[in-house]
């Protein structure tokens, strides 16, 4: 099923595992704050074309996982592009870990 965008379940993933790889190769070859906010505004499409996306056929499990990794990547953004402006990423930190404690 797609989504009003036009964007299935399936791309959905496939741009959640494009960014997942993204941010691990940060942590070995740091990105720009623009690369960082590129991102963060493919988070922001992808967790809305989710939303608009008919979950017919699909299992909470699976749903919840999609939700999962979109909250995950967001978080591990914001605190990266903290980490970069000098900021403190104490409570981000913290809601990540919260986060991870839910799972």
């Amino acid at each position: 099923m797609r989504g009003a965008d036009g964007m299935s379940i399936e791309q959905i993933k496939t741009h959640i595992n494009q960014l997942e790889r993204t941010l691990f190769l940060h942590s070995l070859q740091p990105l720009t704050i623009e690369e960082l906010e590129q991102m963060q505004g493919k988070v922001k499409e992808l967790k809305e074309s989710f939303m608009k996306t008919s979950f017919e056929g699909f299992g909470v499990a699976e749903l919840e996982e999609i939700r999962f990794k979109l909250t995950e990547i967001s978080y591990s953004i914001v605190i990266a592009i903290k980490e970069h402006l000098y900021q403190n990423t104490t409570d981000d930190i913290r809601k990540l870990e919260r986060l991870y404690r839910t799972a």
